[in-house]
This record gives C-alpha cells, structure tokens and sequence, in this order.
C-alpha cells in the first residue's frame, strides 16, 4: 500500500516556483501542472544516445511493451509477436 500527502493549493505553487528555474514552466504549464500530488525528478550527467531506426509494422501502436528492442530496431527486426504484448 503506498502512502502519499495530498498538497494544500499553497504546497502546490510554492513547490512549483521554488523549482520553476529547473522546471521552466510557462503560466499555462504552471495551471496544467497543478496537482494535488506532484512527483519532481532531477537527473544529472545525462548522455544524449542516438536514436533507433524501427521496423513500423501493421497495426504498431503509439506504445509498445516488448522483450527486446532488437523485436523492432531496422536491420534486426523479425515480425513483431503481438501475442507476448500486453495493451
């Protein structure tokens, strides 16, 4: 069972622009961004890593739950097994 506080409006903006110089929120991104719950995350040394060519097949959806990335990346791409996805 997970244990989570829900912010007060307050929380809410203060939160938001104390971390605003990271976040880069816009006024219209600070409205659709406030939440009741909020989940900020900062990462740190990140590394560009080049994109991958995939195989688009017959009905491939916006999001793909697979074993391997080779199932789809160009060149080593097999007929993707929709049986193992999960929607």
């Amino acid at each position: 069972m997970q244990n989570y506080v829900k912010l007060s409006e307050e929380e809410i903006t203060k939160t938001i622009e104390e971390n605003n110089n990271k976040l880069q929120l816009t006024d219209k991104q600070k409205e659709r961004w406030h939440k009741k719950c909020l989940c900020l995350v900062e990462f740190k040394n990140e590394e560009e890593i080049p994109a991958l060519d995939f195989d688009h097949q017959g009905n491939m959806d916006d999001w793909l739950i697979i074993e391997k990335i080779e199932d789809i990346v160009v060149g080593t791409s097999i007929s993707y097994n929709y049986e193992k996805s999960r929607f």
